[in-house]
């Protein structure tokens, strides 16, 4: 199976070298384009909140039309049966871990902030950006790692927490250089991240 762009997103557009085959940039520009023509805000929350109550109602529509050519009721009670994916992957060692990170990054966000100066500002707006990709992407590996045709899925969705844990050590390094008062804290959590990216691999390669 092909790995398309959005497989392994991280949700920045603007540093995607893919951007020209990947279906949801492409959306998102059509959006944009159509929003401009209607004289409508682009950016902004009501503007989120707007567009995203179409793109669910878009989803919607979607999901009935397929689920009508799949001869599926969508309002007969479908039974989930005992197992809950979910719980089971918050539950994980491997998210727990991804977790931790994650909220220790955040307090290590607000702790640093107030100290920083333009020469750390994109490296520490890396961190704020890529610290939530982290749990988010390897809550969704586990739980797509169940089924054997959700495989894909896991292995694409691993593959962005560990790029994005690349990114955060590369920004605490760069961090820990350029303001010493901070240099403990960020060379724990570069390690952190560092033995997370590890464990994320060695469960998630292609060929395991």
């Amino acid at each position: 199976m092909e790995t398309l762009p959005f497989n392994a997103c991280d949700y920045r557009c603007e540093r995607c070298f893919a951007t020209e085959r990947c279906a949801v940039f492409r959306d998102l520009s059509e959006r944009d384009a159509r929003n401009f023509a209607l004289g409508r805000d682009s950016e902004g929350l009501d503007a989120a909140l707007r567009d995203l109550g179409e793109i669910f109602a878009e989803t919607r529509d979607m999901l009935a039309e397929r689920a009508a050519e799949l001869g599926i009721d969508l309002d007969e009670p479908v039974d989930a049966g005992p197992r809950d994916i979910f719980e089971k992957a918050q539950k994980d060692p491997l998210y727990r871990s991804a977790f931790d990170f994650t909220m220790q990054a955040r307090d290590f966000l607000k702790h640093a902030e107030p100290i920083m100066t333009p020469a750390g500002q994109d490296v520490f707006d890396d961190i704020t950006w890529h610290h939530t990709v982290v749990s988010a992407k390897v809550f969704r590996a586990i739980g797509s790692d169940d089924e054997p045709e959700m495989r894909f899925d896991a292995v694409n969705s691993a593959a962005v927490a560990a790029k994005s844990l690349s990114i955060c050590i590369m920004a605490f390094d760069a961090l820990a250089t350029l303001y010493p008062v901070i240099e403990r804290e960020c060379k724990k959590l570069s390690l952190q991240a560092s033995e997370l990216k590890q464990n994320i691999r060695s469960r998630f390669s292609p060929g395991s």
